[in-house]
């Protein structure tokens, strides 16, 4: 209903899921979506733009800068 960084679309992706939002890890790469993730009581990994300002992701969990960075033993998901 609500554009982000309202919460709404990933509260719908839980609820389609079947999961509960804490145990969701959510990939973003806008502030805005940072922000929607950790309001929807997920866990939030930002992809940050090599033009962005990294202070603008120091609410997220863990900040990357390519997907390819990610480590999945980090959070307990299988190898």
């Amino acid at each position: 209903k609500n554009g982000k960084p309202a919460p709404d679309i990933f509260l719908v992706a839980a609820k389609c899921l079947n999961a509960p939002p804490e145990s969701c890890l959510v990939f973003e790469d806008a502030p805005a979506g940072v922000r929607a993730a950790i309001a929807a009581g997920m866990s939030v990994i930002a992809i940050r733009d090599p033009h962005m300002d990294e202070s603008l992701f120091t609410d997220a969990d863990e900040v990357l800068s390519c997907l390819t960075e990610f480590d999945g033993t980090k959070w307990g998901l299988p190898v």
